[in-house]
């Protein structure tokens, strides 16, 4: 969602990010946490979440391999190698950053288990102006772009 060196938040991952504030209320109330990760330092982050009106807890994962470890970043050196492992399969990537999204259990006694992962378009069903553009007669709109995204920007830039 927001790169190391980065000046701002990916404009597709902002458009999900939207959606984030309304539902962590909720999912508070079921005993569920939400958080962001990205690698951006901590200062750009929480810079850009005040500039977007956002609240949710956004952390940065910049001095680990947290976000390499669930396959949604990737290092230079990876991809000039070629094709690299994302969504469970091997692609070719546009950038260092990829969306995903992992679920996480902690039990009794402390330990963390991973019991989930989606990747991709799998994260469609989380982003409710996805949900609502599938169900008007026209739809996404998005079959003659250069790729399916290309229309978003972020809710500031409009």
């Amino acid at each position: 969602m927001f790169g190391p060196d980065w000046e701002a938040g990916c404009p597709s991952c902002s458009f999900w990010a939207d959606g984030y504030d309304p539902m962590v209320v909720h999912l508070a109330a079921r005993d569920v946490a939400f958080v962001a990760v990205s690698r951006a330092p901590l200062a750009s982050l929480l810079a850009y979440r005040d500039r977007m009106g956002w609240r949710f807890p956004w952390v940065s994962s910049l001095h680990s391999g947290f976000n390499r470890d669930f396959g949604v970043s990737f290092d230079e050196e990876a991809l000039a190698a070629g094709p690299v492992m994302y969504n469970y399969r091997e692609t070719a990537m546009r950038g260092s950053e990829a969306p995903g999204l992992s679920v996480f259990c902690k039990d009794a006694a402390g330990r963390i288990f991973h019991t989930y992962s989606c990747y991709s378009r799998g994260l469609d069903p989380m982003n409710t102006a996805y949900q609502l553009l599938d169900i008007v007669p026209k739809g996404r709109d998005e079959q003659d772009l250069p790729f399916p995204m290309t229309w978003v920007r972020r809710r500031d830039e409009y």
